[in-house]
């Protein structure tokens, strides 16, 4: 059941998916500061922090299939729930080692591998779960104000992380996280009152079999909608920006900038104040200008511009600001991509198509994430800079820049044939 837009239960539901997907967002902030930082703490070593980003990527690439089939044959909320109760269950492990000082730096890469399986399960079902409860029209501002509320959580959780880590420590920052993530479980069990469950049938069996077999059926949507799909590989954009700025921006903190645990805090505050901005001005924006078939690629330009910025900021205030304009431009093209694969993707099948096009994500970025985390760990820099860990972002800055060319073939005769669809 779909309840109306000015329906009071809607309202009252949006209220409290706001407060409690909030809480989720803190949580994270808090344990990706901690994470990242008590490793680069230990090591020193850029190559490190890749093999973290690593070990967050790699599980996915097997689990992916499996999420988009559960996402699209089971109950939605039960799937949230379930996989934010598994994230807070490590987290509770992960603090107990460290209360009993059973716990290594190395333990994080096994931390990394375990809570990536919940995520990717999470990430997969959120899209399919909006889609199934709200209208077309909405998907836009549910989208938008999703990224928001979820950049907003983790620059309040980034930056009070980095600001208190000195005196939370590692435990005390897991402890906020699962707090955090305890808050989110709570709000998926009780959901329902405003949002009820729609019963699914699944297909099949639980066998691999039947599982590979819907899998299947997603991948044919997929080839029967090319352009569809290759429009919505777009929306990759955020993740690709998020995964390498990872590997670069605890070294770029400590060391080229000398801010410490603070300014990587702050720093990574910013990239949240940038896309929570876009998330509530885009739809104003598209409102009053509309969908222009041009966007993807300035807003991809504009996280090339702001990347190479960044390199050359020598100020904690200056590198803030270019961290806010490359989330703000990145999450541009991840909405637009996002909202169009939901509005004109069966419901039915949208969980598959999400986790097909996660696939492609988790097939590139490993290699992407290694190869900069192994230039970045260099004596110096071959492009601009001599410390290598600026020049990274200017290999960052290149690879946008490659992307925001393809756009011109992939996305623009997109949304051109789809405007004039409209107009038609």
């Amino acid at each position: 059941m779909k309840l109306s837009k000015n329906n009071p239960l809607r309202r009252s539901g949006y209220r409290f998916f706001m407060l409690f997907h909030m809480a989720t967002s803190i949580g994270g902030g808090f344990h990706f500061v901690a994470s990242h930082w008590v490793l680069y703490d230990e090591t020193k070593s850029a190559t490190s922090t890749a093999w973290l980003v690593l070990s967050y990527l790699m599980p996915s690439l097997v689990l992916l299939p499996f999420c988009g089939v559960l996402a699209d044959r089971c109950n939605r909320r039960k799937v949230l729930l379930l996989s934010t109760i598994y994230v807070l269950v490590l987290n509770l492990l992960l603090i107990a080692m460290m209360a009993w000082g059973v716990f290594h730096p190395s333990h994080l890469y096994v931390y990394a591998v375990l809570i990536t399986s919940g995520s990717a399960l999470f990430w997969t079902t959120l899209p399919a779960f909006l889609r199934e409860h709200l209208s077309k029209a909405e998907l836009l501002h549910a989208n938008s104000l999703n990224t928001a509320l979820m950049q907003g959580g983790y620059l309040l959780g980034a930056g009070v992380a980095g600001i208190l880590y000195g005196h939370l420590g590692p435990i005390g920052s897991f402890s906020v996280a699962a707090g955090g993530f305890a808050i989110a479980a709570f709000g998926w069990i009780f959901i329902r009152r405003w949002f009820p469950d729609r019963p699914r049938k699944p297909k099949g069996g639980v066998g691999l079999r039947s599982f590979f077999k819907e899998f299947a059926e997603g991948v044919g949507y997929a080839r029967a909608n090319k352009p569809l799909f290759f429009f919505a590989l777009f929306g990759l954009a955020p993740g690709y920006a998020a995964h390498m700025s990872n590997v670069l921006l605890v070294g770029f903190s400590r060391d080229s900038l000398q801010a410490g645990s603070k300014g990587f805090g702050l720093l990574d505050m910013s990239y949240g104040i940038g896309a929570m901005i876009c998330g509530l001005g885009l739809p104003l924006f598209l409102q009053k200008f509309g969908t222009r078939p041009t966007m993807p690629t300035i807003a991809l330009l504009g996280i090339a511009t702001s990347c190479a910025l960044v390199s050359f900021s020598y100020s904690l205030a200056f590198a803030m600001l270019c961290f806010a304009g490359f989330a703000l431009f990145a999450q541009v093209v991840g909405i637009l991509a996002n909202t169009t694969l939901q509005r004109q993707c069966k419901e039915e099948v949208l969980g598959r198509l999400v986790s097909l096009v996660n696939v492609v994500q988790y097939l590139l970025a490993p290699i992407l994430v290694w190869a900069l985390g192994i230039y970045a760990a260099s004596p110096k820099g071959h492009l601009l800079h001599e410390d290598s860990l600026r020049d990274g972002f200017i290999a960052v800055a290149l690879f946008f820049l490659l992307l925001a060319a393809a756009s011109l073939f992939g996305a623009y005769p997109f949304l051109k044939n789809q405007k004039e669809e409209t107009k038609n």
